[in-house]
């Protein structure tokens, strides 16, 4: 114990010198720091070329755009993830397993609402997007069809992610749509939400965070972040088909877009109809939507909105804009006969050139090793681009232009055969529709292809040994089996990186143009995507197209029609199984 105190005592001096240095250490360094400019000081995180600063300055924020001339083309930076996947289904879906946990980073004191570009002395017309992508086409058509007769510049929502690809995100239509060329056609002007409400970094991940966390817009289940509520903009929105009626919520697509946004949509029932407007026999017209009060028919929406502006005096000395927007577009009915949105719009609605060039060139590849093939001039007008003063170009997924892809100067005449599985027999547990009819087995689908080569020869001039592409969704190892068996090119956007290029929404546009400039189509009848290019076929080039069903084997046609005045007999009688209805 006594050599133990001496050595403590020994230790004495040594640590009051050692308390001494550290004393004048932390004087020292006090006297450097508070010398130096800490207002100046400016820390900077570089990820994926977006600088974000903190601590910035306002000198040094950038200032916001101008109001865009509505016939201005601003070509900004892609907002899109990786994605390969589409669905023309519109159900709702609870699972997400592609969901990631919301950003934690914090944000800085600028946070600020979004800018709006909107010219205060121009008409607008928008709407919320609905279902999966090909449904958000249809809505985008109906929606040009108003904005074209109300005399209004027509803002598009992006596509945007739905209930099925669950990657919250979302692309411009002018990534994979001429919209300049829609403009030139139709003399309405186009313009985009990324235009005239350009968010920040900050503004943007606000928004997707907000949508990670609510599974229902402003239903039971949703609730704003105190962040996403401190930026977002209220918008009156005109109640269409009663959507945003407290019984009918908006669809999921279209709560994504509102909080991407950052918009929060305050429904407002429709303007009244003049007291001597026309009456619509909503029965003829109108099948899934009898409610009288609702807004269901264009010819009555524009007879409502024709000289609209919602804007209070106040609102006006605030120059706020004189926007028409719309809870619902896709499900818009016409009284008049023929398809007059699809007339007047969706058939001006044309592919960019890039993705057709890009169409093209994998075609090429994957059929250029077939015997018999044919090598024709690439003429088509459909990869004839505008000048660069008129057209804006596709933006890649990394923000860099897709200038790389050329244009095939040949192009080799094809088949393409839409093979729609997935989800598909959803659609089909109607009395209208069987089961059958939807999931069709592969050999109907290679007897329309042989019904193509005929007409192909025949009508096109074309030789009578077409090849044949196919774009599916199917993962069935039986069909990949069964289309190499048929000497069948089946087009794999994994191999060939489509989304890497193209986006999220970029393997099913590349499909799309593929369906819709093929020499001759092979569609399924109950997929709307085939549907809409069958149209495409008709109206771009006048060439028929072929949906393979069940009907079309003569000892089926025998078998149902026997089938048929059997329950034309058995109806007398009441004796009808509902099971033997849903053959038909």
């Amino acid at each position: 114990m006594k050599g133990f105190a001496r050595d403590r005592q020994s230790q004495g001096p040594k640590n009051r010198t050692l308390f001494i240095l550290i004393a004048i250490v932390l004087i020292s360094a006090w006297t450097i720091l508070t010398s130096l400019d800490l207002d100046s000081f400016q820390l900077d995180f570089s990820e994926s070329n977006n600088n974000v600063d903190i601590h910035q300055d306002q000198s040094t924020i950038p200032q916001q755009q101008q109001p865009l001339n509505p016939d201005t083309n601003i070509t900004t930076n892609n907002d899109a993830s990786p994605n390969n996947s589409y669905d023309d289904n519109n159900e709702y879906n609870d699972d997400n397993d592609d969901d990631v946990p919301p950003s934690t980073e914090p944000f800085t004191p600028e946070l600020k609402p979004a800018v709006s570009n909107l010219d205060p002395n121009t008409k607008y017309l928008s709407f919320l997007p609905f279902g999966g992508l090909t449904n958000q086409f249809i809505a985008v058509q109906n929606a040009a069809y108003v904005a074209l007769k109300l005399n209004r510049t027509l803002v598009l929502p992006p596509i945007i992610s739905n209930s099925h690809d669950h990657k919250n995100t979302h692309q411009r239509w002018s990534q994979y749509m001429d919209l300049p060329k829609l403009t030139q056609l139709t003399g309405l002007p186009v313009l985009e939400w990324s235009q005239v409400r350009p968010l920040t970094e900050e503004q943007r991940q606000v928004g997707l965070d907000q949508a990670l966390q609510s599974t229902h817009l402003w239903g039971p289940y949703h609730s704003e972040t105190d962040t996403w509520a401190a930026v977002a903009e209220n918008m009156t929105c005109q109640i269409v088909y009663g959507y945003g009626r407290p019984d009918l919520d908006i669809n999921f697509s279209a709560q994504n877009f509102m909080f991407h946004f950052l918009i929060r949509p305050v429904f407002v029932p429709p303007v009244a109809p003049r007291p001597d407007a026309p009456v619509y026999d909503r029965q003829r017209i109108v099948h899934d939507n009898q409610e009288p009060e609702d807004l269901v028919i264009v010819e009555d929406l524009l007879d409502r909105y024709n000289d609209f502006d919602g804007r209070s005096p106040e609102d006006v000395a605030a120059g706020k804009a004189n926007m028409l927007f719309l809870s619902h577009t896709f499900k818009l009915k016409a009284a008049e006969r023929g398809g007059v949105f699809w007339k007047e719009a969706g058939k001006n609605m044309h592919f960019e050139p890039k993705l057709m060039e890009y169409a093209t060139l994998r075609i090429n590849e994957e059929i250029k090793g077939d015997r018999n093939i044919e090598v024709l001039p690439n003429n088509d007008p459909e990869e004839v681009e505008l000048t660069e003063s008129e057209h804006q170009n596709p933006v890649s997924e990394d923000g860099t232009l897709v200038t790389e892809i050329q244009a095939p100067t040949t192009r080799i005449p094809h088949i393409a055969v839409h093979l729609r599985r997935g989800d598909i027999w959803t659609k089909c547990r109607g009395a209208k529709k069987a089961v059958e009819n939807c999931v069709l087995p592969m050999e109907l689908y290679a007897e329309a292809v042989e019904r193509a080569r005929e007409y192909a020869a025949k009508s096109l001039g074309l030789v009578s040994h077409l090849p044949v592409v196919v774009t599916t969704d199917t993962t069935s190892e039986e069909d990949f089996a069964k289309i190499k068996e048929l000497g069948w090119h089946r087009l794999d956007h994994v191999k060939y990186g489509t989304t890497e290029i193209w986006g999220t929404f970029g393997s099913a546009m590349v499909d799309a143009a593929i369906l819709a400039h093929a020499d001759v189509l092979v569609g399924s009848a109950v997929s709307t995507m085939s549907r809409i290019a069958g149209a495409r076929q008709k109206g771009w080039y006048s060439h028929e197209s072929f949906f393979p069903s069940l009907e079309d084997r003569p000892k089926e046609k025998r078998r149902r029609a026997t089938m048929k005045r059997r329950l034309e007999t058995d109806r007398e009688s009441d004796d009808l199984n509902g099971e033997i209805l849903m053959v038909f």
